[in-house]
């Protein structure tokens, strides 16, 4: 019976291959990445390729490994293992045996048996794409879902749940293979699987060592735009939590990075530079709005009327209508102008669409109009909640001040965002803040985050290779007093020195936050109204939500990257 996994592979043509993140090794590179591993010392008895396609690195071990006596390859696309039956061609004393079936449901227990005592390199190119990716394209080659990271019902939701099929892959053999120690792997995979199976490596309690990855150009090879790494560990008794960065055509050592002192860190010479400054942040980061419906929930304005993403006249209520920042309005730092404007539903998630219907009925009537869209938003969020409801909102939203900066930018630039036309300015999800009720608080604040000491640290975090640049969690280590203790005496101009006492004062009082969720927070009184008027001097304090958690649940929340 044909394995039915095999069905969303099946009559694939080259156009479509990477959707399902099947880019095929190269003779040429396969046997560069093999001269690579003997030169680190690598003299292999058995090869085993998990997903070997059309085996051009299984060729290149023969090739360029004179130590061979065994060969295991699995591949679940037949077209790719019928023609790796026919051409390859072996000595007298190597063994091949090829396997036509899902990784995933592969049952190793019978070859670890054929491989105990042997020195084993598990060698490979798995799959570039995420699970959501395949799942979008009709694949069933998926591992079994379940929640390994432990990450909460909501984050797994808007995405930390996403992951890489090469993860799993990793994960799957490390799992597997955990008693044949000694065992190497080496796999080309993206660099954010390697930052992953580090950071999970120890809540995972895998035993793995001597890891390293060597960084290629991946347009070169693979003619595709994504950063990707040569990942070698070996799997045995030790244990380490550091991986060695080199470049893969010179060998030049390039960085460290992994763990340090409890803490997950992008290079570890740079974070010992700026290692003081890592805490927990006295003020809770918050991301933007999320809505998935552009088109209808976001307006520009053409001859003094606002038009929707259909170029259609837009008329509701002035007062559901916000100032929009997105990524690339703060990405260079912000101008003092927006682009687009944002409708929004409600103040609070907690607020019916009756409402909605009774206090502003031209909205309403709007979002009806355009409800068959918004019903079909596909994210799992929206499900049981309010008919045209978006997150990311609380009283935090409607601050008049906020201190903002994109996740998306390897060049990181905070900037401070005032009302415009009396309204609170608006982000969208890919965007974080800080929001403030006084202007000189917010003003400090965005003076310290722009501080030489926090820039160096927020260096030694980020990952600049990832889709996030940087992310909420690495902004929560960000200790703001530690900081102020730093830099000393601070001038600043506009802001007197009564109002940075009165910081001090501020910073030094609050309550570390615990971890929020994109839920907490978004219950706002109806009477509440958004910020009219000039800047205030009054040193009012923003009320942000406190948690009984405190700094252990933040130092010890699991981090993941580029999701």
């Amino acid at each position: 019976m044909e394995n039915p996994a095999t069905a969303a592979f099946a009559g694939r043509l080259p156009e479509m291959r990477g959707e399902f993140g099947d880019w095929q090794t190269g003779y040429d590179f396969a046997c560069a990445v093999c001269r690579k591993l003997k030169d680190m010392g690598a003299a292999p008895e058995v090869i085993l390729e998990p997903t070997c396609g059309l085996g051009n690195f299984i060729r290149a071990g023969l090739a360029i490994f004179d130590t061979i006596t065994d060969v295991y390859g699995i591949e679940i696309y037949k077209p790719y293992l019928d023609e790796l039956r026919r051409s390859l061609v072996v000595k007298e004393n190597q063994r091949i045996h090829l396997y036509y079936e899902d990784i995933f449901a592969f049952d190793f227990s019978e070859i670890k048996k054929q491989l105990e005592g042997k020195n084993v390199l598990i060698l490979g190119n798995p799959p570039w794409v995420t699970n959501s990716e395949l799942g979008k394209n009709g694949s069933t080659n998926l591992p079994q879902k379940y929640n390994y990271r432990g990450t909460k019902g909501i984050e797994a939701i808007t995405g930390k749940g996403n992951f890489d099929i090469a993860e799993s892959i990793c994960n799957l053999l490390i799992e597997n293979f955990a008693s044949n120690e000694g065992t190497r792997i080496a796999l080309l995979v993206k660099n954010s699987v390697v930052k992953n199976i580090l950071i999970h490596q120890r809540p995972q309690g895998y035993f793995i060592s001597h890891v390293c990855q060597y960084a290629f150009d991946a347009k070169k090879e693979f003619d595709v735009s994504v950063s990707a790494s040569l990942f070698s560990c070996t799997i045995g008794k030790e244990k380490t939590d550091i991986c060695r960065y080199y470049d893969f055509y010179t060998g030049a050592f390039q960085k460290s990075y992994g763990w340090k002192n409890d803490r997950f860190v992008s290079d570890i010479e740079e974070y010992d530079k700026a290692a003081m400054i890592d805490g927990v942040s006295e003020l809770v980061w918050r991301s933007g709005v999320k809505h998935d419906c552009s088109k209808v929930m976001e307006l520009i304005v053409r001859s003094g009327r606002y038009e929707n993403g259909f170029r259609e006249t837009v008329d509701v209520e002035p007062v559901c209508i916000y100032p929009l920042i997105k990524s690339s309005d703060i990405g260079n730092g912000f101008s003092g102008e927006v682009r687009k404007y944002i409708v929004l539903p409600h103040r609070s998630l907690a607020e019916p669409n009756s409402a909605m219907k009774q206090r502003t009925p031209l909205t309403y009537a709007y979002f009806e109009k355009y409800g068959q869209l918004l019903d079909g938003r596909k994210s799992s969020i929206y499900k049981g909640k309010p008919r045209f409801c978006v997150f990311g909102l609380g009283d935090y939203s409607f601050k008049p001040y906020k201190v903002v900066v994109s996740s998306f930018y390897k060049n990181i630039i905070f900037s401070l965002v005032s009302p415009i036309n009396g309204q609170s300015v608006m982000l969208d999800d890919t965007c974080y803040m800080l929001g403030f009720d006084n202007w000189a608080f917010a003003k400090i604040t965005h003076h310290l985050l722009n501080s030489p000491v926090v820039m160096q640290f927020i260096s030694a975090l980020c990952f600049t290779d990832a889709k996030r640049v940087i992310n909420c969690e690495l902004l929560m280590r960000i200790d703001l007093s530690k900081v102020l203790e730093i830099i000393g005496d601070v001038t600043i101009e506009g802001v007197t020195a009564s109002e940075i006492d009165a910081y001090r004062v501020f910073i030094n009082g609050k309550e570390l936050p615990g971890q929020n969720d994109l839920f907490e927070g978004q219950r706002l009184n109806a009477k509440d109204i958004p910020f009219q008027g000039q800047p205030s001097k009054e040193p009012a304090i923003s009320t942000f939500p406190r948690a009984k958690a405190l700094k252990k649940h933040l130092c010890d929340v699991q981090l993941s990257f580029d999701y």
